[in-house]
C-alpha cells in the first residue's frame, strides 16, 4: 500500500515540478548563452515570462477559473509569440558577428536556442487545454457538414517549406499559385491551419501575390468559378493613394457570385481613426498601425458599391479577446460606418492556436478565416439542401446576417454581432424545408 501512495506522490510531483518550472532554469541558462553570444544590447522579454511563470500558482484554480487565470490574466497566450519574436531577432544578432566566432561559439548558441524553443513548445502544450476554443455556435453545423466540394481562396503570403508540409497531411490543400515575387511569410500558413480545424474537407487554394502583381491574382480568383469563398487577410490594393480602380472593379465583379471574407484591420480605431471605446476606456493611445491606410479603402469600396448587387457578399471580421466578451485592444471596429456594420461579425481572433507556428496567434487575420471556414460549411448544407449555386451564396450570407447575436457592446464595436452557426443552419434549412441527415 505505502509502494503505492509513494508511487501516486511521484506522479503528482513529477506534474507540479513541470508547473512549477523545471524546465525553466534550462531556459534561462539558455537565455543567458544567447544574451552573451549575440551579444545581446536591451532589455528583453522572456526574463520576465520566466519569472512570471515561476511565481503563478497554477493549482489554486480548477476549470473555467483556470482558464480565466492563464489566459485573461496571466495572458500566457501572448509569451509564446515574444519568446519567438526574441530568438527571430536573436539569430539575426548572431550573424552581424565575425564568421569565425559565428563557426566557433556554433554548437553553443544553436543548442541554446533550441533549449528555448523546446521551452516555448512545453509551455504551449501546458497552455493549450485552457485555452477558449471557437465560439461560433458551429458544433451542430460541423456534426453534419465538413466542407467537401466548397473551394476556398487564401489570398495570403506563405512559408513554401511549411506549405509543403501541410499539403502533405491534406489532399484537399492544392500548390500555391503565385503572381510575381511574394515574400515568405507563415501568416496565410496559419488561416489554412484555422479553416481545416473548422471546414477539414474544404478545398484550399493557396494564392499570393507581391504588390504590383495584386490584380493579376485577382483575375484568377474572380475566372476561377469553382471558388465559392475567398478569404483575405491582407489590405485592399492602393494606387497613389486611392483605392485602385482596377482592384476595386475585380472585387466587385467577384462579389455577384462568390463570398469574400476579409480582416476588417488591428488598428485600434474606427474606420474613421477614432480611438475605438475599449482603448478609449483604458486611457491607451493609438497604435500608429502600418496599415491604416486600409480604412481609408474599406470605406470607398462600401461607398463606391452600397447599391451594386452581391456586395452584401462582403463580410469583415472584427477581432475579439480570448472569451469574447470585450474587443480585442488592436482591433479595428466600423464605429458609425452604416456599411461596414451591416457586413462585420464579431469573432474572437486572439489565442488562436496555430500548427503551422505551434503558437497562439492574435489578430483579425485569424478571425476572418474562422467566418471563412462557417461559409464554406453552410454552402456545403446549401448543397445538400438543393440549393442552385446561384441561391446558395446569397442565402448563406443573409442567413449569417439575420441570425448573429447581438453583443452588449454595441453594433459600433461588434457591427452585427457574434457569428451564429447553428442559427444559420436552421434558416438554411427553413428556407429549404429540407431534412438534416448526419454523413
Amino acid at each position: 500500500m505505502n509502494k503505492i501512495i509513494i508511487a501516486i506522490l511521484l506522479v503528482v510531483f513529477s506534474l507540479k515540478v513541470f508547473a512549477s518550472g523545471l524546465s525553466v532554469e534550462q531556459a534561462r541558462e539558455s537565455l543567458g548563452t544567447i544574451k552573451e553570444l549575440t551579444p545581446w544590447p536591451w532589455e528583453e522579454p522572456v526574463t520576465p515570462i520566466l519569472d512570471e511563470y515561476l511565481s503563478a500558482d497554477f493549482d489554486q484554480y480548477q476549470g473555467w477559473a483556470k482558464s480565466m487565470y492563464m489566459v485573461d490574466e496571466l495572458k500566457m497566450h501572448k509569451w509564446g509569440q515574444s519568446i519567438t519574436e526574441f530568438i527571430v531577432l536573436a539569430e539575426l544578432l548572431y550573424t552581424f558577428q565575425p564568421e569565425d566566432y559565428q563557426v566557433e561559439n556554433k554548437h553553443a548558441f544553436e543548442a541554446a536556442i533550441t533549449q528555448l524553443d523546446l521551452f516555448r513548445l512545453e509551455l504551449n502544450d501546458f497552455l493549450f487545454p485552457y485555452v477558449p476554443g471557437y465560439n461560433l455556435k458551429q458544433h451542430n453545423l460541423v456534426r453534419h457538414f465538413d466542407g467537401e466540394g466548397i473551394v476556398i481562396a487564401v489570398f495570403d503570403l506563405f512559408d513554401p517549406a511549411r506549405l509543403e508540409e501541410q499539403r502533405a497531411q491534406h489532399a484537399n490543400i492544392e500548390a500555391e499559385v503565385q503572381f510575381g515575387d511574394p515574400i515568405t511569410f507563415l501568416h496565410g500558413n496559419t488561416v489554412i491551419d484555422i479553416i481545416l480545424d473548422i471546414a477539414p474537407k474544404a478545398t484550399i487554394v493557396p494564392v499570393s501575390t507581391e504588390s504590383k502583381t495584386y490584380n493579376e491574382a485577382m483575375v484568377y480568383m474572380r475566372n476561377r468559378d469553382d471558388i465559392s469563398v475567398i478569404n483575405m487577410s491582407r489590405a485592399f490594393h492602393i494606387t497613389n493613394d486611392q483605392l485602385d480602380p482596377e482592384f476595386a472593379e475585380h472585387l466587385s465583379h467577384i462579389l455577384q457570385s462568390k463570398i469574400f471574407t476579409k480582416s476588417i484591420g488591428n488598428t485600434g480605431t474606427d474606420l474613421d481613426g477614432e480611438n475605438s471605446d475599449v482603448r478609449k476606456r483604458l486611457g491607451l493611445p493609438p497604435l500608429g498601425s502600418f496599415f491604416t491606410y486600409d480604412l481609408a479603402l474599406i470605406k470607398a469600396f462600401l461607398a463606391q458599391n452600397q447599391s451594386v448587387p452581391g456586395s452584401q457578399n462582403l463580410m469583415f471580421a472584427i477581432n475579439l479577446q480570448p472569451f469574447s466578451d470585450q474587443v480585442s485592444l488592436t482591433a479595428t471596429v466600423p464605429g458609425y460606418n452604416e456599411l461596414a456594420i451591416k457586413r462585420s461579425f464579431a469573432i474572437s481572433g486572439d489565442a488562436v492556436f496555430s500548427a503551422s507556428s505551434h503558437n497562439f496567434e492574435s489578430g483579425s487575420s485569424f478571425a476572418a478565416p474562422q467566418l471563412a471556414a462557417i461559409s464554406a460549411l453552410l454552402l456545403n448544407a446549401a448543397d445538400y439542401y438543393g440549393y442552385s449555386e446561384a441561391e446558395a451564396v446569397p442565402t448563406v450570407v443573409q442567413s449569417l446576417q439575420k441570425t448573429a447575436r447581438h453583443s452588449h457592446l454595441g453594433s459600433n464595436n461588434t457591427g452585427l454581432g457574434f457569428v451564429d452557426a447553428h442559427k444559420a443552419l436552421i434558416n438554411l434549412k427553413r428556407l429549404s424545408d429540407g431534412p438534416i441527415k448526419a454523413h
